[in-house]
């Protein structure tokens, strides 16, 4: 019972959506962090970023979709961050409902309550100059809608893109 307890306050500790970052498998606080019953999946073929291009333009505007096949779950989330070295690349933005921003970031902040696939329409703006490679780090939780970590498994990927 006091397992439950403390799992379920680590479910709601981020009640507006995960921490900005936690699509990075890496992080510190990441998406598994509160989701934590399930085995993590990295480099997930569940996950997929579509539109991202080979060679990156400066300036310019990409529309994406986020999708993901939500494998058992009945309800999904995501987070998408793009990262140049150690700085951010280029910013977000979503006519999605249920989603928000804040520059280099993108993430869902009410579940997609809905069983097999779902996708995210995203817009990301790439910034005026490219010099290095650009990571971007997606990730998305497999959720079995019941308001607790118990069940729930998150899904990451990765992606390099280099300027043109």
């Amino acid at each position: 019972m006091v397992v439950t307890a403390l799992g379920y306050q680590a479910a709601r500790a981020f009640p507006d959506g995960a921490p900005w970052g936690a699509a990075d498998p890496d992080a510190a606080e990441n998406c598994a962090t509160c989701h934590f019953d399930g085995e993590t999946v990295r480099n997930s073929q569940a996950l997929a970023v579509e539109g991202l291009p080979e060679n990156l333009s400066p300036g310019t505007l990409y529309e994406l979709v986020v999708t993901f096949q939500n494998p058992g779950g009945v309800a999904a989330g995501f987070q998408m961050i793009a990262w140049a070295g150690n700085h951010s690349a280029g910013t977000f933005a979503s006519r999605a409902t249920h989603t928000e921003t804040v520059g280099t970031a993108i993430r869902s902040i009410a579940p997609t309550k809905k069983a097999g696939p779902v996708s995210w329409p995203v817009q990301w703006r790439t910034p005026p100059t490219i010099d290095t490679t650009v990571s971007i780090h997606v990730a998305a939780a497999a959720a079995n809608d019941d308001q607790s970590p118990l069940g729930d498994r998150i899904h990451f990927r990765g992606y390099e893109i280099v300027p043109q």
